[in-house]
């Protein structure tokens, strides 16, 4: 037998054992109360394939666009790293919006470039101009330390706009059990950064070939990061801590980075307004989809792992919220009653407008009210 054969035979036993494991993989995440993930097709891509989507990493901020002013807005323009919009007049009073991926006016795929600050330029062009400071996977801490950088600098800055509470998920930058006493107001990459004095280059996203791997392989790839997750980081010892730290879960770090945005923006005569965002997942009418429509299709792709920890974690910011009279409860708003959904966790065109149009609403509300 040649060594062309030996090697074809050995080729397509890998591949069949690797089927298999992915499958065996596939049945262990349905054991844990996950869902069985089908692979995709994703090849690997330059990085310049998608300025709009591409990130860098920033020390402070985690994360930030690495757009090289290649990314073409729609109906706006980029500045530097924010986003304008060709409606807005810029001599006027600056309302900054912060957030993460519904917020980001870089992101262009989500709802066709339709964002909700877009959509907040048009309906707010007569009074503001809109400047836009979201960024995709942003939390309350980077809008925190986005306002300590940046605010003092923004000419004409009248009023800050928060869209958050979807991003405040436990583990969504971290290891909450760890992350909660030893880093609360740090990510996992920040934390791994400082303390292996290592850059961490984010610049590789979606377009490696480990993300093409993984795309193809999701379930084994889900279950090794599942049962690995706490191993990895648990070996990583902090040397900047102090014994006996005060635990600081989830929403209370939500409750905190608002407070501290309300109080520094305060201090220098800018108003600021926390809004919980809308998504699927949480109890009550964003959990009721209008039946046979797209968005009871979007709604099934939520795991029941993922549904009880959103409800737990917007059960607690709703209640914070209730008692700070800068933040609005608007959760319910803009419910999934057929087509206004684009993916379980961002709303499309449609249902940007409708979301720009009560924050615009409730903006010249509190215009009024302290104008009286």
């Amino acid at each position: 037998m040649s060594w062309i054969k030996i090697l074809a035979i050995n080729v397509i036993i890998l591949t069949i054992t690797i089927g298999l494991t992915e499958v065996v993989a596939g049945v262990g995440r349905i054991a844990i109360g996950k869902q069985y993930l089908l692979p995709q097709l994703k090849l690997p891509q330059l990085n310049n394939a998608k300025p709009c989507d591409e990130m860098k990493t920033d020390a402070l901020l985690t994360h930030i666009h690495n757009h090289r002013s290649l990314c073409q807005i729609k109906g706006g323009y980029t500045d530097g790293e924010y986003v304008r919009y060709n409606v807005s007049n810029p001599e006027l009073p600056v309302i900054l919006t912060l957030g993460g991926s519904t917020t980001d006016g870089f992101l262009q795929n989500i709802s066709e470039g339709d964002t909700y600050p877009k959509y907040l330029a048009e309906f707010l062009a007569a009074d503001y101009s809109i400047m836009n400071g979201g960024v995709g996977a942003y939390s309350s801490l980077q809008e925190l330390y986005k306002v300590i950088r940046d605010a003092p600098r923004i000419k004409n800055l009248h009023t800050v706009i928060s869209l958050n509470g979807i991003n405040e998920i436990p583990d969504y930058h971290g290891f909450n059990e760890r992350r909660k006493v030893e880093y609360p107001f740090l990510t996992f990459i920040q934390f791994k950064m400082n303390l292996q004095q290592n850059w961490i280059d984010q610049r590789l996203s979606e377009h490696t070939l480990q993300s093409a791997l993984q795309s193809a392989l999701p379930n084994l790839s889900s279950l090794f990061l599942h049962f690995n997750r706490k191993n990895i980081e648990q070996k990583l010892q902090t040397n900047f801590t102090f014994n006996s730290p005060k635990i600081i879960d989830a929403p209370e770090r939500w409750l905190l980075n608002v407070q501290r945005m309300h109080d520094v923006l305060g201090s220098q005569g800018v108003n600021y307004y926390v809004f919980l965002q809308p998504t699927m997942g949480i109890e009550g009418v964003q959990s009721s989809p209008k039946k046979d429509s797209k968005d009871e299709i979007l709604f099934q792709l939520l795991e029941d792992t993922y549904i009880e920890e959103i409800r737990n974690l917007y059960a607690d910011l709703k209640r914070y919220c209730a008692n700070l009279n800068y933040c609005f409860d608007i959760s319910n708003l803009v419910p999934p009653t057929g087509d206004v959904y684009n993916d379980p966790r961002h709303h499309n065109s449609r249902g940007n407008k409708i979301l720009a149009q009560s924050t615009a609403e409730k903006v010249l509300e509190q215009d009024a009210r302290k104008t009286r």
